[in-house]
């Protein structure tokens, strides 16, 4: 039996939860669809790495997040979006 569990997240950039609606409706889903699958994507990512992958994983990320600080919004979401595009396949 399954329990339905209620997260709520709240989102300090409105352009982001703007886009993602967009994105949502362009696909036919709703937000909480999407997030879902997120979560559930990144969680699967995590769970296949050993310790030692997630801290260099880590350390990777937050190097990439410095240097995306400095690029304009739209350049930090084509990249995202390729590299999404990337671990689909």
């Amino acid at each position: 039996m399954s329990t339905v569990k209620r997260v709520t997240v709240l989102f300090d950039d409105e352009r982001l939860y703007q886009e993602l609606k967009v994105e949502a409706a362009k696909e036919g889903r709703t937000v909480k669809a999407v997030v879902a699958e997120a979560l559930g994507s990144w969680l699967a990512r995590r769970v296949r790495l050993s310790g030692q992958d997630r801290e260099r994983r880590s350390g990777a990320l937050r190097e990439l997040d410095e240097l995306r600080s400095g690029l304009p919004r739209t350049e930090v979401v084509e990249e995202t979006i390729e590299e999404l595009r990337g671990e689909r396949s």
